[in-house]
């Protein structure tokens, strides 16, 4: 196509029904496993502002298009204790909250039997697509005097009529099923804020300076894995989880899911013309694709590859799936433990800082989604959210994998450590939950994890 934590903070907690009685059931008696998938194009048919770059850019083409990719999962039906869940990735930049509420009053009505509140939607952050509300960044991507560009609002119309229909189309194709994980590594994120001796840092800064002190946090190269297996042993889908932002191509005047497209197109060549690839941003708010140092090797060895930077990370990717793959299927269930708990939380507002340029949503509260599939966690944030506090929460969590995802069921910005707040730059200036804040989130998502384990 062209063209410390707050003692004050208050917990509001919603957990179903199903949750106690899974509970009460405990691990002997887990219902059946049925599993659905759906994917559709959420590419917008007009030219649009892409959003995520501080400059306003219309799209002139389309590079490739935006994915959404939809997994059903419930448990019940035969006797055993009933669960479910609606998981949807999407190539954008952020949810909004609102978008997601609109989908679950489209899914209340076509879908009596599910639970609404159990529907998960996360971005996978790529920079090269558009925005869901015109005043989100104030003036900066107002196309209203450009002809022909569709607007934000009404991309957001287009968007929840799509992505409901696929969570219909999901749900609708649940077949019984079996699951199994998989951990894998491949080297996609690394830290980008550079860290200088005067103790200030800088995202993407100058490495090559004499007063260049290091970078300063963690990286995370392991792929966390979800695979699902058809009755007759075929593998269905993939959910790949990893600690990186899709924002290889980030400057584009292109509409594109970033490496994520072929990431699906490569996986698919190797495996399966029709296997469904669901992708998880997990916790990389102070992490991105991009090389601070030994830039020149890397980039040869690139070259040598024939390959795009884009190519050589999505090869990375799918060389982690595949070397996984002969032992993928091992210990997979037909009747796994299955919770879900829907867990809103007031996170105390950060102190006198400065807010972000951009509109975020309510902290008051916060959604999370804590999930536990076997021996498997699942836990979401609405946060571009720093590593270690995912660290901290993966090191305590009793699951055998516990995979994260950030950028799920609404925006709430970047939520950057102590760390990060004492060096400054962009990521750690403005913010509207703060160290604080972060560690009650931690504190939350290791207590409902564990809660699933009792």
């Amino acid at each position: 196509m062209e063209y410390g934590i707050r003692g004050c903070a208050v917990l509001l907690i919603v957990l179903s029904g199903s949750i106690a009685r899974a509970a009460e059931a405990g691990p002997s008696g887990q219902g059946l496993l049925h599993v659905g998938w759906d994917r559709v194009d959420i590419t917008p048919d007009r030219p649009v502002a892409l959003i995520g770059q501080l400059h306003k850019r219309i799209s002139e083409r389309v590079r490739d298009p935006l994915t959404a990719t939809a997994l059903a999962i419930e448990t019940g039906g035969d006797g055993g204790p009933s669960e479910q869940a609606i998981l949807v990735s999407c190539d954008l930049l952020y949810i909004r909250k609102s978008v997601v509420e609109r989908i679950r009053e489209v899914l209340r009505a076509r879908l009596p039997g599910f639970d609404a509140d159990k529907l998960i939607l996360n971005a996978t952050h790529t920079h090269t697509g558009p925005g869901f509300a015109d005043e989100d960044f104030g003036s900066l991507y107002d196309v209203s005097q450009d002809e022909g560009v569709m607007r934000a609002s009404e991309y957001a119309e287009f968007f929840v009529a799509r992505v409901a229909q696929a969570a219909v189309q999901a749900w609708e194709r649940r077949r019984p099923c079996s699951v199994s994980w998989a951990l894998g590594h491949a080297v996609v994120g690394m830290n980008r804020r550079a860290r200088y001796f005067d103790g200030k840092a800088i995202m993407y800064g100058v490495t090559t300076r004499p007063d260049f002190a290091g970078l300063e946090g963690y990286e995370d190269h392991g792929v966390e894995m979800l695979f699902f297996w058809a009755g007759d042993g075929a593998l269905t889908g993939i959910v790949v989880n990893l600690a990186c932002t899709a924002q290889e191509t980030e400057g584009l005047n292109e509409i594109s899911a970033d490496f994520w497209h072929d990431v699906r197109q490569t996986l698919r060549t190797r495996l399966a013309r029709d296997v469904h690839v669901l992708a998880q941003c997990s916790v990389a708010g102070d992490l991105s694709p991009h090389l601070l140092y030994r830039t020149k090797a890397e980039e040869a060895m690139v070259r040598r590859r024939g390959l795009s930077n884009r190519q050589e990370i999505a090869r990375r990717i799918v060389d982690a799936v595949t070397d996984v793959l002969p032992v993928a299927r091992d210990g997979a269930a037909t009747r796994p433990v299955f919770r879900h708990a829907v867990v809103r939380v007031n996170l105390p507002p950060a102190a006198a800082t400065a807010a972000p340029f951009y509109t975020t949503d309510t902290i008051a509260p916060v959604e999370l989604h804590v999930l536990r599939l076997g021996d498997v966690a699942i836990a979401t944030n609405p946060f571009e959210l720093y590593l270690d506090y995912g660290v901290r929460i993966e090191a305590r969590s009793p699951a055998v994998l516990t995979m994260l995802v950030q950028l799920s069921c609404q925006h709430c910005g970047y939520l950057p450590t102590a760390e990060a707040v004492a060096g400054g730059g962009y990521s750690a200036d403005k913010y509207v939950v703060g160290p604080e804040g972060g560690q009650v989130l931690v504190e939350e998502t290791v207590r409902r994890i564990e809660a699933l384990w009792k």
